[in-house]
């Protein structure tokens, strides 16, 4: 198994808070998560908006703020603008491009024409990873394992009524908050990573509209005005 299928982020690895017997909430935690999972990934149109915030190394606040609009089963388009990174990420019909707006240039790959199979395939090969990308994933419950994931009832998140679980993946902890109710969706999630004694927290909230009308346009990448194309080589 890849090392990124281990560790990606919410799929629920890992020991966190117990030994290795799982009671009736963790259980149900479990299938909070794959629940959530599939009905995303049944989703045949979706967009999302996300804000994802944490802290540089010296306590500086880093902000990134991440649009997503996905069409099964071969389109999907990522715009990430922020402190670090100014990107637009496009898959149509097996046509995978990246765009760094900061740098004006831009590189291209044919791919397999799933989201699932340019996902795995860009990875596996050039080391890619797309943001939040197990939100982009048919089968991501199908890739999620859990081991000893909590489940810790339900709170409110900006108005939204949310099951709270959270599992450690690797040497992070993950918190997710899943809305209740018939459209259950990942409404936000924190990952607290301990690096050398110290911990550093990465928060992200998320936006769903899964009633979106998209068009074939939405996924059409046109090159800006004096943008250079450049390879993009495989990862050693």
């Amino acid at each position: 198994m890849k090392h990124y299928k281990k560790f990606i982020l919410l799929a629920g690895v890992g020991i966190f808070l117990g030994g290795s017997n799982l009671m009736g909430a963790e259980k149900s935690a479990a299938a909070i998560m794959n629940k959530a999972y599939q009905y995303i990934g049944n989703l045949d149109t979706y967009t999302f908006d996300a804000i994802v915030s944490s802290k540089d190394p010296k306590g500086k606040a880093v902000v990134q703020k991440v649009s997503v609009k996905v069409d099964r089963p071969d389109k999907f388009r990522a715009d990430t603008k922020g402190d670090v990174k100014n990107r637009t990420i496009y898959l149509n019909q097996g046509l995978f491009t990246m765009m760094d707006h900061k740098f004006n240039y831009y590189g291209q790959l044919k791919t397999p024409k799933t989201i699932d199979g340019t996902l795995d395939f860009i990875f596996d090969k050039y080391g890619i990873k797309t943001p939040l990308e197990a939100l982009l994933y048919s089968d991501m419950y199908k890739r999620s394992h859990y081991k000893n994931i909590k489940y810790f009832g339900i709170k409110n998140v900006g108005g939204t009524e949310c099951d709270y679980i959270a599992f450690k993946a690797g040497d992070s902890t993950v918190h997710v908050w899943i809305s209740t109710g018939k459209e259950p969706l990942i409404q936000s999630f924190a990952v607290i990573e301990d690096v050398s004694g110290q911990s550093y927290r990465k928060d992200t909230s998320i936006k769903w509209n899964t009633k979106v009308h998209l068009t074939n346009s939405d996924f059409v990448f046109k090159a800006p005005k004096g943008a250079a194309k450049i390879s993009i080589e495989p990862a050693d």
